[in-house]
């Protein structure tokens, strides 16, 4: 996972030359929890847009915001639950486990 290193001045996506995106999202909301100590960046609700690569999910929020994009590579996505309430919008509830010797 990285944090604010896949967004650009303008509000776009920055990709890699061999990745293209798949599919883009806007009006989406990410939250973080069982985060200790929760770190500034990720405290709140965050809204904006994800990015869908063959490699990972990208979030770029709307707005001036700590966090400008969210990188979850897929490899690390653990524990990923589809939920479909009947009252209330879809949402994905999952695990991003951090890279090892990551930063």
């Amino acid at each position: 996972m990285a944090l604010n290193k896949n967004h650009s001045e303008g509000g776009g996506v920055i990709v890699n030359n061999s990745e293209n995106v798949l599919m883009t999202y806007d009006h989406v909301e990410i939250t973080f929890s069982d985060l200790e100590p929760m770190p500034e960046a990720f405290k709140g609700t965050k809204k904006g847009s994800v990015f869908l690569t063959p490699y990972r999910v990208i979030f770029v929020s709307k707005g001036k915001d700590a966090m400008q994009s969210f990188v979850m590579p897929f490899y690390l996505l653990k524990d990923c639950e589809i939920k479909q309430p009947v009252f209330g919008a879809n949402y994905i509830k999952g695990t991003v486990k951090a890279e090892a010797g990551g930063k």
